[in-house]
């Protein structure tokens, strides 16, 4: 298995990351379970709620912040689903230093060299997207199929299913089409109560597409960056975060007895 890189660089404030947090990732079909929108670094725990405001969901759900995160309701289908969530943009101003490390963390290679030809502050605008893979009952081919998000990532093989030790493959969507070169991150955690462990999984390829370590069972994050420059008055970048949640079920005995026998 190819080995994952640790990332080292430690996150600050515009670092924090948007993922959706569900109550259950195996409900119940027609139960309705609460869908917790997550900020910051220390997944899968919340730092802070995000204003409901901001955020449109797929399907549509009644935000209301509550302690440290945002919640809604909403039934989980038969098999496999999606839920979905995207804030709308806003702006942010940022010393070139701290812009430097960002863009240095994010994996953000061409706009690091364009940048560092510019003077001034960076002026940027930034929206996040993110969505999280539910099984109720059987899981079906819906996993590979995209939520229509601006920037998606699209697992090609069914999440439910992978083992700890095995990769999982997926592709990067922006605006419907696979966008090439941009930095993975997994973030994996066996306990709410330590935080997660960070690691760059690699770059996409030329279709998108990247395989994936998962290390362990337990609650998983991918997370990735893609910002394109702009000629607009009020700014000069437009940055799209994705992040997708799913859960890797523990090994069972037959399985761990398996693994053992080959």
């Amino acid at each position: 298995m190819r080995k994952l890189l640790p990332l080292l660089i430690i996150s600050s404030l515009y670092g924090h990351d948007l993922y959706l947090m569900p109550q259950k990732f195996r409900p119940a079909a027609g139960e309705a379970i609460l869908i917790s929108a997550h900020t910051g670094d220390s997944f899968p725990l919340s730092e802070q709620p995000v204003d409901p405001a901001r955020l449109t969901s797929l399907p549509t759900g009644e935000w209301r912040m509550l302690g440290k995160a945002t919640h809604t309701t909403l039934p989980a289908q038969p098999g496999s689903q999606y839920f979905g969530v995207f804030t709308k943009s806003r702006f942010l101003e940022m010393e070139p230093d701290k812009f430097i490390g960002y863009l240095k963390e994010e994996g953000l290679r061409r706009q690091l060299e364009t940048f560092k030809t510019m003077t001034g502050k960076s002026r940027e605008m930034y929206a996040k997207f993110a969505k999280t893979y539910v099984v109720a009952g059987q899981p079906t081919g819906n996993f590979a199929k995209p939520l229509g998000l601006k920037i998606e990532i699209i697992p090609l093989a069914d999440p439910s299913s992978i083992k700890p030790g095995e990769e999982l493959p997926v592709q990067l969507l922006f605006d419907g089409k696979p966008i090439a070169d941009i930095q993975m991150e997994i973030a994996t955690s066996r306990d709410p109560r330590t935080k997660s462990v960070l690691t760059i999984a690699g770059r996409t390829n030329s279709e998108g597409k990247l395989n994936i370590p998962v290390p362990t069972a337990g609650k998983i994050r991918l997370h990735a960056v893609a910002m394109n420059q702009v000629k607009a008055e009020t700014h000069d970048w437009e940055s799209y975060w994705a992040s997708l949640t799913f859960e890797v079920p523990s090994a069972t005995p037959t399985q761990s007895t398996n693994l053992t026998n080959r």
